[in-house]
């Protein structure tokens, strides 16, 4: 694992050449499974390419328990217990992580609730282009806490660039560094003395909307690699 970054957050840089003054985020909003389903279905709510999560959308499973088995195309299956709602219609939500090293090929997913059933498969790649995904955790990351970036597509053992955006507005750059495969691990620790913010992550390859203002509907695709930090220390 690589070590963490310190000091990340305080710095403030010149925009280097190339890189957008703006960068146009989704900082959330809306349901991750939106809609209702009353036959037992599962639904992949993001890109089946890695890194990336899993966002698994479960429908048509009423209140009680829920088993889910994930199995990969190597290595041993996974299984995990979800709660069901009351009125069996609108999506469960389950977030599964699948970070550089994880293998290629078909995820079968099965969900069973006593008689009722539902089994999707999806095939998942690595990109051929440039990637990026923040592990996000649960809340903002508080002083002390760890925001960990995953990438790939990128060129082998390279030193890639990554940039830091207050909210939409450039702040500086660090370094990422990428294996044989052209996938690397970047741990960003929050210092005391980080405020209560969102920040971005991106580069220019990763071909996220630049310039504000940012309208979805007219601008397209807005990246959704943020999350938020906290003025409070982590405590023991």
């Amino acid at each position: 694992m690589p070590v963490p970054l310190p000091g990340v957050f305080d710095r403030t840089s010149p925009l280097p050449e190339g890189v957008p003054q703006q960068v146009g985020f989704f900082f959330g909003g809306g349901m991750d499974c939106p809609g209702e389903r009353a036959k037992p279905l599962i639904i992949l709510s993001a890109e089946p390419l890695i890194p990336t999560e899993f966002l698994l959308c479960f429908y048509g499973f009423r209140a009680g328990r829920v088993t889910v088995t994930i199995r990969p195309p190597a290595g041993k299956a996974g299984t995990t217990t979800l709660r069901g709602d009351d009125d069996g219609e609108s999506g469960l939500v389950y977030r599964h992580p699948l970070r550089p090293g994880a293998p290629a090929g078909d995820y079968r997913i099965t969900a069973r609730q006593g008689g009722r059933k539902a089994t999707a498969t999806f095939k998942v790649t690595y990109p051929t282009t440039p990637r990026l995904w923040v592990e996000r955790p649960d809340g903002c990351v508080k002083p002390g806490g760890d925001v960990h970036l995953y990438i790939a597509g990128f060129p082998a053992r390279r030193t890639v660039r990554l940039n830091l955006y207050r909210m939409h507005e450039y702040q500086t750059s660090f370094p990422a560094e990428t294996d044989a495969y052209g996938s690397g691990h970047v741990i960003l620790r929050v210092d005391p003395g980080t405020q209560l913010l969102q920040w971005g992550i991106s580069h220019p390859e990763l071909g996220d909307t630049v310039g504000l203002p940012f309208d979805p509907k007219v601008d397209g695709r807005a990246s959704t690699n943020v999350f938020c930090t906290d003025a409070r220390p982590v405590r023991d």
